[in-house]
């Protein structure tokens, strides 16, 4: 079926979104909907009106959908006709295998949706949804068609990271009917110690969210066909178990907290403990994610000592001890598979720079692979082995290790990332074209899942994912070769409104690299990726010098002037934005007051040139005074529109992980690690301002 296909998915941009054929009314080229649909077909005859539709028939025993506006408030009708939704159950041989299949068709002011299964009529549902909007929005009509749908990949998951901050709870219910709307299917949480674990109660925290609460969002979610399923760190990654006192005793190596010893049975009992509280915090799902990555100096404790066991054969051991809990209890587990790799030796040819050398990968390869292939009988087989790249997808390393998996009868997902470590806002165009590679990658190899992570290291507002959501979204239910430029088109169309899908309308683009000075303008060496717990800050000017400053800092002024054109140039265009936009006003509040913020060190280095450069010292040291005393409004402005969604602070008496690599989120218990390299340079400029 996938083959009947191949041609139109090809070519799907150009025939969904901008061609005009006979009988549509000129219409066609007006509807962006995302995903693509894999066929689309214009028929003449008369479509369907904005508000024609006034009732709901749904055929046989099937259950009204859960829906959001204007289909929601539909009554149910009592049979078939114009101005009426139609909903069935169909076994239909025009209906493609895939469960989530649909098809939707509209004419003379009827529309039928004729799906699968539930999840079919409700992806029909929503792309009739977007439709309607779209139709509502131009004022027109949506010309009779006929689509016929399903996705590329069964699984579409993203991940919703609770490692330092959480947002509202109504925040993550939004979340849900946002993500159905694209057809997302799938969340896995992280709850590290924001659920409120009841068999393992000193390791939540003092803001932690309850299990019922979970519960509840995870059956709304579920109701819109979306499956939240766990993660619960494991091995590694477990600060925020071991950095409290009553488990210290359970660390791998009693000076760090960040690996579980794997042969103490105390560290199953507690595992086995928060994996009852997370398959009940998230009921109805298959999966739980049992993490076991990037776990550094495996086998310190004593008790792994004593045992001879190597590296390898004590993180199989836990692999396989979870799993068997796991299965037992009715689920899936999913782990991490780069340890697999890191202690194979092969895991420099998906992540060192030679790595994009054909050669010096095969070569590794062929002298290596004996190790995974001599050890193939240690790895579980009821496991999913999620391989994650985040930057170069498409490299043999990294295919070969798919293909390694797939070739030993092992389930192997892909993960790409919609924000690994960048402050404030994702970069690399919401890093669209990893997972670009990663989903054309998992198409070609039909993989069955993806996960689309979300990392909370730098603690971003998730409002600042949705962009790379999207793209998600559209990539992995039909997969297309078009750019960052075309997809970011399409989401500006569908997330704010069809007025702001041009070219003149995007800025966020500009808002990243913006902020990748803003990472480094304070500095000499380091970033802010990590909390700086040491700062290398750039030095001030001498009073009794002219120009040294500014030749030693003259890369940073020239930066800092493009900058200060190009925080004009967006904000022009979010003001542009904001008088058209139709639908999530929120998230430009969002990203303009980002802007203002970002622009304070490039301000602060133009000031510092004037005064290097100036008669009148005083007169610019005052200026710069006076800029440094406004900061803390400017840093007011952004927390106060961040935290309406938000929130900025640890409970009192929370404890910080320890962590191997600190991650900024986790620098500081207010929200002072926002803001690290501003703070610390505004206190060194005070005491230079008040030097007589």
């Amino acid at each position: 079926m996938k083959r009947i296909f191949t041609i139109l998915v090809i070519c799907m941009p150009v025939i969904f979104c901008y061609a005009a054929q006979a009988g549509d009314n000129g219409n066609a080229g007006k509807f962006r909907l995302l995903p693509a649909p894999q066929k689309v077909e214009w028929n003449n005859g008369t479509g369907l009106k904005s508000n024609e539709l006034k009732g709901i028939f749904l055929k046989g025993d099937l259950k009204r959908p859960a829906l959001v506006y204007p289909l929601d408030n539909l009554p149910l009708a009592d049979h078939p006709g114009k101005g009426i939704l139609t909903l069935e159950i169909s076994n239909n041989k025009e209906l493609p295998a895939s469960n989530e299949s649909y098809i939707l068709q509209i004419q003379n002011g009827e529309v039928t949706i004729s799906g699968k299964d539930d999840a079919g009529v409700f992806y029909g549902c929503q792309t009739l949804l977007q439709m309607l909007e779209d139709a509502t929005d131009q004022r027109i009509d949506i010309p009779a068609c006929r689509i016929t749908d399903f996705p590329d990949i069964p699984y579409r998951a993203v991940h919703l990271d609770l490692k330092y901050h959480l947002e509202k709870m109504e925040y993550y219910y939004r979340m849900m009917d946002r993500l159905a709307g694209i057809k997302v299917n799938a969340v896995i949480i992280e709850f590290e110690d924001k659920l409120r674990y009841r068999k393992a109660d000193k390791v939540g925290s003092g803001n932690a969210v309850s299990i019922d609460e979970f519960a509840a969002l995870s059956r709304y979610a579920k109701e819109r066909h979306i499956e939240i399923s766990p993660l619960v760190q494991g091995l590694g990654h477990v600060s925020f178990i071991l950095k409290h006192d009553i488990y210290t005793h359970l660390r791998d190596d009693r000076k760090i907290d960040w690996v579980i010893d794997p042969l103490n049975p105390e560290t199953y009992d507690l595992h086995f403990k928060m994996y009852d509280d997370a398959m009940e915090a998230t009921p109805g799902s298959k999966y739980l994610h049992i993490g076991g990555d990037e776990v550094y100096n495996l086998g310190a404790s004593e008790l792994c000592k004593r045992s001879g066991m190597k590296p390898f054969e004590l993180q199989m051991y836990w692999l396989n001890k979870v799993c068997k809990y796991v299965t037992d209890h009715g689920r899936t587990p999913i782990f991490w598979d780069d340890m697999v790799f890191s202690l194979s030796d092969l895991y420099g040819t998906m992540r060192n720079d030679k790595m994009l050398d054909s050669a010096w990968v095969e070569k590794e390869w062929a002298e290596k692979q004996h190790l995974l292939d001599e050890n193939v009988g240690l790895f579980p087989k009821n496991c999913i082995y999620m391989r994650w790249n985040y930057n170069f997808p498409k490299i043999q390393g990294n295919t070969k290790a798919i293909d390694w998996f797939m070739a030993n009868g092992m389930q192997v997902w892909g993960a790409p990332a919609a924000q690994d470590m960048s402050a404030m806002l994702p970069r690399q165009n919401s890093i669209y074209q990893p997972t670009k590679d990663f989903c054309e990658i998992a198409v070609e190899k039909k993989l069955p899942g993806m996960l689309l992570t979300a990392w909370d290291d730098s603690s971003p507002h998730m409002e600042t994912f949705w962009r790379g959501f999207y793209d998600y979204a559209g990539l992995s239910w039909n997969y297309q070769d078009m750019d960052a430029a075309a997809a970011h088109k399409i989401f500006r169309h569908r997330f704010y409104a069809p007025e702001l899908a041009a070219p003149q309308f995007e800025f966020q683009d500009s808002l990243e690299l913006a902020l990748d000075f803003w990472d480094v303008a304070l500095i000499n060496q380091g970033h802010r990726r990590h909390y700086p717990y040491k700062m290398d800050l750039i030095s001030l000017p001498h009073s009794d010098s002219t120009g040294i400053w500014s030749k030693k800092y003259a890369d940073k002024v020239e930066r800092a002037q493009l900058e200060l054109k190009r925080y004009s140039n967006i904000r022009t265009v979010i003001a542009e934005n904001k008088k058209r936009v139709r639908r999530n006003r929120y998230s430009l509040e969002l990203l303009t007051v980002m802007n203002e913020l970002q622009i304070y060190p490039s301000r602060l280095l133009l000031l510092l040139q004037n005064y290097d450069q100036a008669k009148d010292k005083d007169r610019i040291k005052k200026e710069i005074g006076s800029l440094v005393n406004s900061f803390p409004a400017l840093r007011k402005q952004y927390e106060d529109v961040f935290s309406e969604q938000r929130f900025l602070s640890n409970p009192p008496g929370y404890i910080l992980d320890q962590n191997n690599d600190p991650m900024l989120g986790n620098g500081t218990n207010n929200s002072d690690w926002m803001h690290v390299f501003e703070l610390a340079f505004n206190d060194k400029l005070l005491k230079w301002l008040n030097e007589k």
